[in-house]
C-alpha cells in the first residue's frame, strides 16, 4: 500500500471492500460492484482468481485488488505449442514450451523500476533471443515481432512480481500471526518501527553575497543546496533534518542529522520579519511524554559511500541502536515515504524561494522558473535559510496529511504513543545525541624525554596537550583511546582503559580559539597544502584566518564560495580579523593556559 499513489489507494480499498462483500456472501456481484464503483466483469474475475494458488504457493487473495493486472484469465491446461503470433498469454505459452528459457526468466531478480528497463534486462532478452535463434524458431513468436518480444517479456516480469509480492488474503482475514518473510515485515505496523533517511538536492539556484577585503560585495552562485531528512513511516512526520551546501554530503552530516532526532527540540528565536510557527507546529522530539522520547528501531537509507563509513556505523551502534538498513542504489521505491516527502516540500514551499525552479522532465527541455524572484536580487544567507526551513518543517508536521485523514503527523504520533505496550526510548536523550556525534579512536602518545618534548597526541594535523600528561613519560609510545566529538575538535578525552580516563586534552594554537568540526579542519588543511594557499603561521585563530582566506579567493574559486557559505552557516557572527597588524601596545598579552612552557630559542626584537 505504501508504494501506491493516493488515487490508486482509493481504488484498491474499494476493490477490497467489494471482494470481501462477495466472498463473505453479504452482497451480490452486481450490488457490490455498484456500491464500490467497480466493473462487474472485473469483480467477477477477481472473485474467481482470489482463492487460487499463486506461483509463491499461497492464495492470490487481495493481491487481485491491485489496480492493474486483474483481468488475467486462467492459462490453458492443454499441452502447449509454440505460438506463431502475438496474443493473450503468448509469452506464458512460449515459456511453458521452453523450460530452459523459463528458468532464466524465473531466476531474474534485478529490480524493474518504472521507466526504461535496466541493462540487466537487456542482457536477459538478448540471451532469450539467441537461444530461440539457436533452436531455429525465427518463424514463431516472439522472433517474428518487431521488438522480438522485448516489451512483452518486460510486462510479463512486472506482472509476475505484482502477483507474488502483493498482499495476501491470509494477512487480512486470518487471526493467526504470520511469520515475517522479510526485514520490512519485521518492522512495520507501529510508530517508529521504521524511519527512512535520504539526501535531496533542493531545486534552487542560490546566490550569496560575499564581503570582499576591499569593502565591496560580490554576488556568487552556490553550487548545490542539500536537504538531509529522516521521516517516520507510519505518521509521515519529519524526525530530523539538516541543511548543507556543496557538491555532496559526508558521513559526518548524516550522523549530525540523525543526532538531531535524538535531542529535545525547541522553537528558535526567529529573526526574519513575518516568519512564525503555526499553532501546534513542532518536531516529534518536542512532544511531551513518551511520544517525544521515542527513537526508530530501523533506519532505512540507500547504499551511498558515506553511509558505509565506519565512523557512522560506530556512532549508530553505540548511541542510536537499532537496525541500519542499506538499500540498493537508484531504487527510490524502497524508501517511498521520504521520497514523497521531498516532493511535497519542493512543490509546497522550497521552490518558492528566490531562484526556485522545476527540473526538466524530458531530454532537451529547459527547467521552468517557479519562484519568480531573481536570486541575484535576493542573496541567500544560510543561517537565515535554516530558520525558514525549520519553520517549514515544523509547520508541515502540524498540517493534516492525506494519508492520515484529518490528523497531522504530530497528532497521529501522540494518539498512537498512548497505545504502545513497549517503547524504545533512551535513558538520556541529550547524552545519546552527543554520543551520536562522537567517535572512539586509537591514538599513540608522542613525546621525547631526551629532547624535552612533553607527551602529546596528534590528531588531524593538530597537537593536543594537557597538564595531566606532564612528565608521564611511561605513556610515550603506548596505544590509548581518545573520544573525539566531531562537531567540536578543540578538545578530546583520553582513556587509558575503557573505564579509566587520563584527562581532557586541548588543541594547540591556533585551533583552540573557535569551535570547528572535522570537515572544516580537513578543508583548512587542504588549502594550506596548495601553492600560495592558506598560511596559519602566527595567526591567533585558524577559523578566522580561514574565513578571511575564503573571502579573498571567492571571486576566483567556486570551492571558496561554497565553503564560505558553509562556514557562515555555522558561525554567522564570526568576525574576520583586521588585515593590518595591530600595534604592540594594543595587543592583548595572554598568559599560558597551563603545562610546561619554555622560552628557549625565542628571538625578541
Amino acid at each position: 500500500m505504501n508504494h501506491l499513489k493516493d488515487e490508486l489507494r482509493v481504488r484498491y480499498q474499494n476493490a477490497v471492500a467489494a471482494l470481501t462483500a462477495v466472498l463473505t456472501g453479504t452482497s451480490t456481484l452486481t450490488g457490490a460492484a455498484d456500491a464500490n464503483h467497480l466493473c462487474r466483469k472485473r469483480l467477477k474475475a477477481m472473485a474467481i482468481r482470489a482463492p487460487k494458488i499463486a506461483p509463491d504457493g499461497r492464495p492470490f487473495g487481495y493481491r487481485v485488488c491491485v489496480p492493474w493486472g486483474t483481468y488475467c484469465a486462467a492459462e490453458p491446461q492443454h499441452t502447449p505449442t509454440m505460438p506463431r503470433r502475438a496474443g493473450p498469454h503468448a509469452m506464458s505459452v512460449m515459456l511453458r514450451c521452453q523450460p530452459k528459457i523459463a528458468e532464466w526468466v524465473e531466476a531474474y531478480r534485478h529490480p524493474l523500476p518504472p521507466g526504461p528497463p535496466p541493462k540487466s534486462f537487456g542482457r536477459l532478452h538478448d540471451k532469450v533471443v539467441a537461444e530461440l535463434k539457436r533452436l531455429d524458431l525465427s518463424q514463431y513468436y516472439p522472433l517474428n515481432t518487431d521488438d522480438q518480444g522485448r516489451r512483452a517479456l518486460l510486462r510479463y516480469l512486472r506482472r509476475q512480481r505484482i502477483e507474488v509480492e502483493g498482499y495476501d488474503v491470509t494477512d487480512v482475514l486470518s487471526d493467526e500471526p504470520t511469520a515475517p518473510s522479510s526485514l520490512w515485515d519485521a518492522f512495520r505496523g507501529h510508530i517508529f518501527d521504521r524511519t527512512e533517511f535520504d539526501e535531496h538536492r533542493i531545486d534552487v539556484e542560490a546566490v550569496m553575497g560575499v564581503a570582499l577585503p576591499n569593502g565591496g560585495i560580490a554576488k556568487k552562485k552556490i553550487t548545490m543546496l542539500w536537504l538531509l531528512a529522516e521521516a517516520e513511516v507510519e505518521s509521515r512526520a519529519i524526525v530530523s533534518w539538516l541543511l548543507r551546501v556543496g557538491r555532496a554530503s559526508n558521513n559526518h552530516d548524516v550522523a549530525d542529522c540523525l543526532a538531531r532526532g535524538l535531542q529535545p527540540w525547541q522553537r528558535r528565536e526567529l529573526t526574519i520579519p513575518g516568519l512564525e510557527y503555526a499553532p501546534g507546529a513542532g518536531m516529534p522530539a518536542g512532544l511531551p511524554g513518551i511520544a517525544g522520547a521515542l527513537r526508530s528501531r530501523c533506519v532505512a537509507m540507500d547504499n551511498a559511500k558515506s553511509h558505509h563509513a565506519l565512523d557512522l556505523e560506530q556512532a549508530f551502534c553505540r548511541a542510536h541502536d537499532g537496525v541500519l538498513l542499506l538499500g540498493r542504489p537508484h531504487q527510490p521505491r524502497s524508501r517511498p515515504v521520504v521520497e514523497q516527502l521531498f516532493s511535497r516540500l519542493e512543490q509546497g514551499a522550497l521552490r518558492m524561494i528566490a531562484g526556485g525552479f522545476e527540473p526538466a522532465t524530458r531530454l532537451g527541455d529547459d527547467k521552468v522558473s517557479i519562484s519568480g524572484f531573481s536570486p541575484e536580487d535576493h542573496p541567500v544567507q544560510l543561517h537565515l535559510l535554516e530558520e525558514l526551513v525549520d519553520v517549514i518543517v515544523a509547520n508541515y508536521n502540524a498540517t493534516p496529511h492525506p494519508a492520515l485523514g484529518s490528523l497531522s503527523p504530530l497528532q497521529y504520533l501522540q494518539m498512537r504513543s498512548q497505545k504502545l505496550g513497549w517503547s524504545y526510548t533512551p535513558a538520556d536523550r541529550e547524552l545519546g545525541a552527543r554520543e551520536m556525534g562522537s567517535v572512539l579512536i586509537p591514538v599513540t602518545i608522542k613525546g621525547n624525554y631526551k629532547d624535552k618534548v612533553m607527551p602529546h597526541v596528534n590528531y588531524l594535523y593538530v597537537k593536543y596537550r594537557s597538564a595531566e600528561l606532564d612528565n608521564r613519560w611511561e605513556l610515550v609510545g603506548k596505544p590509548l583511546y581518545a573520544r573525539i566529538y566531531r562537531n567540536d575538535l578543540r578538545t578530546m578525552v583520553l582513556y587509558q582503559t575503557a573505564t579509566k580516563p587520563v584527562g581532557v586534552l586541548r588543541a594547540a594554537a591556533p585551533w583552540a580559539h573557535t569551535r570547528h568540526d572535522e570537515t572544516t579542519r580537513k578543508l583548512v588543511h587542504q588549502w594550506s597544502k596548495q601553492p600560495g594557499g592558506l598560511k596559519l603561521v602566527g595567526v591567533e585563530c585558524a577559523i578566522q584566518a580561514y574565513m578571511a582566506f575564503l573571502r579573498a579567493n571567492a571571486t576566483s574559486s567556486q570551492q571558496a564560495v561554497d565553503q564560505l557559505a558553509r562556514l557562515q552557516q555555522q558561525h554567522p557572527t564570526l568576525q574576520v580579523p583586521p588585515q593590518k597588524p595591530m600595534a604592540l601596545m594594543d595587543t592583548e598579552i595572554r598568559a599560558p593556559r597551563r603545562g610546561w612552557v619554555s622560552l628557549d630559542r625565542k628571538r625578541f626584537r
